[in-house]
């Protein structure tokens, strides 16, 4: 079945300025304060509003340099916290209540907010969340542009249909918790990210790639434009999975989808994050920013 999550877009910039005070009162004493949710504010309703979406087991610090450059661009940016996420204790458990409507939900008011923000709306995010970019981009029409990074369409080098299977019996198996690393376990960066990660939470993210996979099969994208980037040399997804959507989208709309591949990056998944392991911003934020920019040029 179709995942559905009800958007109410914001009327007007003072709307959407009282929805993000609400947002941030789920910053509560649990979470890290680097954690909590962020508003990047121009003062003003503005011609441009980006929001940011960190991937899973991170939180908004994972856009702590990204941000203000986008901000630079005349454009107000809103990076959420999303559920279950940004604890205080690296180790806890509560990853195993995220589902994909919880999470949808969470990221589908942070889209509404940004329609009282600006004239306009960007919405880009990585991993996980790099597949509610492409859910944005198939079903909504007041989304502009929607860039979704490394998209976790399919695990690892599976084929797609084998990491759907993959992703069922971990839903339907008893929950457990695994390292990102199982070497350096809790040791791994950035220092205050979730260092492993709950199999179910994991496989509710996925349902929300299998409605875009689905979908993209019968009906263009609903976005004004829709934009994937992968790393070459990312291990932890199967690219070809996001390329085939890609092909999908410009198979029905040519002029209104684009797909981009680092192939000068190390081998990392996590391409955003200035603290990761071998960061190399100076490439990717360049990039990144160029294709937040091209929101300006999408017919509305």
């Amino acid at each position: 079945m179709p995942l559905n999550s009800a958007s109410s877009p914001a009327r007007s910039y003072a709307e959407a300025k009282e929805r993000v005070e609400k947002f941030k009162s789920l910053d509560d004493a649990s979470i890290l304060p680097q954690a909590y949710t962020r508003l990047y504010d121009c003062g003003e309703r503005t011609g441009l509003a980006v929001v940011l979406l960190h991937g899973l087991t991170n939180h908004p610090a994972q856009f702590v340099r990204l941000a203000p450059l986008v901000q630079q661009l005349g454009a107000s940016v809103f990076v959420p916290r999303l559920p279950e996420q940004g604890d205080r204790n690296r180790m806890t458990a509560r990853l195993a209540r995220l589902t994909a409507p919880m999470l949808l939900a969470s990221a589908t008011e942070a889209v509404d907010i940004a329609c009282g923000l600006g004239d306009r709306v960007c919405v880009l995010g990585i991993s996980t969340s790099g597949l509610l970019c492409a859910y944005f981009a198939q079903h909504r029409q007041d989304v502009t542009h929607a860039i979704a990074v490394s998209p976790v369409f399919a695990l690892l080098k599976f084929a797609y249909w084998q990491s759907r299977m993959i992703a069922a019996a971990l839903r339907a198996l008893p929950d457990f918790f695994m390292w990102w690393d199982p070497r350096n376990k809790e040791n791994i960066p950035p220092p205050t990210g979730y260092p492993r990660f709950s199999t179910h939470g994991l496989a509710q993210c996925l349902l929300i790639g299998d409605d875009v996979y689905a979908c993209s099969q019968m009906s263009p994208p609903a976005a004004g434009r829709a934009t994937i980037v992968t790393n070459e040399r990312d291990p932890a997804v199967n690219n070809r999975a996001a390329e085939e959507v890609a092909a999908q989208w410009q198979a029905h709309r040519p002029n209104a989808s684009e797909y981009y591949r680092f192939t000068d990056l190390p081998s990392n998944h996590d391409i955003i994050d200035p603290e990761n392991a071998e960061p190399r911003i100076d490439i990717v934020y360049p990039v990144l920013l160029q294709f937040i920019q091209k929101t300006m040029e999408v017919p509305q």
